[in-house]
């Protein structure tokens, strides 16, 4: 069977390890290692520095200490299946750590704006006010 690849995850940095899946299953799921595990060194892959960042700041699990990506499927009955389900959990985290966030142009508050603003200051002041006891002469 036919593994997909991607230029910039090379195989050295994957590591698959497989065990048996929780939950329901019966006799199947005590017998058959098919829940996977795929760690990916994260400074091995063929990216720029804030990609790979961008990638720890998203992943869900990661070994900090050997800047690992720990990525866990057990969905399927399969171990293909679930090795395919990994393989693309870990291709959408790097295409979303690599869309790159467009830069915030601050804009001025409207007119309109400010004057709903004072109005509200000026509302909030008079109900403060009102609070206060009255003063007897």
């Amino acid at each position: 069977m036919y593994f997909p690849s991607h230029p910039n995850i090379p195989t050295n940095a994957l590591t698959w390890r497989f065990t048996q899946a929780r939950g329901p299953g019966g006799q199947h799921v005590n017998k058959v290692a098919t829940a996977v595990t795929l760690r990916v060194s994260v400074d091995a892959l063929h990216v720029k520095p804030e990609v790979r960042q961008r990638m720890l700041d998203l992943a869900l699990v990661i070994n900090a200490d050997e800047r690992e990506i720990v990525i866990r499927s057990s969905v399927h009955r399969s171990q293909w299946q679930n090795r395919i389900e990994a393989w693309h959990q870990l291709l959408a985290l790097l295409e979303k750590a690599s869309l790159e966030r467009k830069a915030r142009i601050p804009t001025k508050p409207t007119a309109a704006s400010k004057r709903r603003r004072l109005d509200m200051k000026s509302r909030q002041a008079s109900v403060k006010t009102n609070r206060r006891k009255p003063i007897l002469d």
